[in-house]
Parts: C-alpha cells; sequence; structure tokens
C-alpha cells in the first residue's frame, strides 16, 4: 500500500491590505473578525503541522492559545513572498520530511473546511506535486488559494521576491497540477473591498 504524504498548513496573516482601506484581517464580518474563520479552519485542518505568519499581536496571541506554531513578520512590506518563506522555514525546521505544504489566507470568509480537509485528501492520495483550487467547470488557469505544492518546488518558492506568491511556481508547472474543484464558488471568493458579506451557510 502507497503510504500517504504529509502535510503542513499555513496561514499566512501578515498582509498590509493596501486596496481595502484598513487592517482586513481584523475587521469585523457578521459578528467575526476576517482571521478568525480562517484560524477555525486551520484549528480543524487535518495537518501534521500547522503555522501562522503574521505581524498583529491579536492574531499571535489567538494562535498562541491554539497551540498553533506562530512566525512573527513585521515587514508586511515585502510582500506575500516573505510571509509564505517565513512559514515554509518553520514548517521545514519542525517537519524536515513534509512531502506538502497547504497555503491559507484570511480573505476568504466562506472557505469551508471540509473543501480545505478534502484537498489535504486529494493530495495524500494522489501523484501530482501540485493541487489547485478551481471553481466547478474552471480551468488551472483559474487557479487560486487554498493551493497545496509540494516539497519537490520548495526551493522555488525560497526564490520568490516581493509581492508575489506560490501562483507564480504554480503557473510554471501546469503539467505538474492537478485541479480540486469547489462546486460552491462563493468559497474561493477573494474580499478585497469593504463590501456587504452575506452570513455563511451550513
Amino acid at each position: 500500500m502507497k503510504k500517504e504524504r504529509t502535510l503542513a498548513v499555513i496561514l499566512l496573516a501578515a498582509g498590509e491590505s493596501r486596496r481595502y482601506g484598513g487592517i482586513k484581517l481584523l475587521d469585523n464580518i457578521q459578528g467575526k473578525k476576517m482571521y478568525q474563520y480562517a484560524m477555525e479552519i486551520l484549528k480543524e485542518a487535518k495537518a501534521e503541522e500547522k503555522v501562522v505568519v503574521t505581524g498583529y499581536q491579536e492574531v499571535r496571541e489567538t494562535a498562541d492559545k491554539l497551540g498553533m506554531q506562530v512566525v512573527w513578520n513585521d515587514q508586511p512590506a515585502f510582500g506575500i513572498s516573505l510571509s509564505l518563506k517565513l512559514g515554509l522555514k518553520k514548517v521545514l525546521e519542525h517537519r524536515p520530511e513534509i512531502d506538502g505544504v497547504l497555503f491559507l489566507v484570511c480573505d476568504q470568509p466562506y472557505l469551508s473546511v471540509d473543501t480545505v480537509n478534502g484537498m489535504l485528501q486529494c493530495f495524500r492520495q494522489g501523484e501530482m506535486n501540485i493541487l489547485c483550487s478551481v471553481p466547478a467547470g474552471g480551468t488551472l488557469e483559474e487557479a487560486g488559494n487554498p493551493c497545496i505544492i509540494s516539497k519537490h518546488y520548495f526551493e522555488e518558492l525560497f526564490l520568490l521576491e516581493g509581492d508575489v506568491g506560490g501562483k507564480r511556481v504554480i503557473r510554471r508547472h501546469l503539467e505538474d497540477a492537478e485541479p480540486f474543484f469547489i462546486s460552491r464558488k462563493r468559497e474561493l471568493l477573494d474580499i478585497d473591498t469593504k463590501i456587504f458579506i452575506q452570513p455563511k451557510k451550513n
């Protein structure tokens, strides 16, 4: 029987939210701060390692209470690539044998833990080195967060600079990527402006 691959989840929670006009992840959305939606998913995610990268004390304290690894990033101006690399470095310090990482962001309040755990399980049992969330009926060209990238491409992730995330690596290797189709498209909605957010449905 094939050995299942081991996985970590990294929550990227250090962004400046320049387009949002405020600290997006600390904003209240339907009575809950936006980062808390992601933190709840991280808590329930079926992964061997969980890391939060943040430059916000409130997020750090919440992650500490939940027993998660925390990496402090007080230089968000360097872009998402810095958070990504800090998180990946922390994972490899604790789990050098890890087979892949799922990257989670704070501005998808509709994302469900079932989707994240579904992606983790799919990657564990699969053969491809990249797994991308894609709207139902879409293509890999529409891939976004969350995504899973295997250790095969960690070196490329460490070479990223500026406000660039894993999508750049994914686009270089679409032949080694598999889509994970999301039927409820709003799960993949990124909140970039202060708009009314509808309540999550069970």
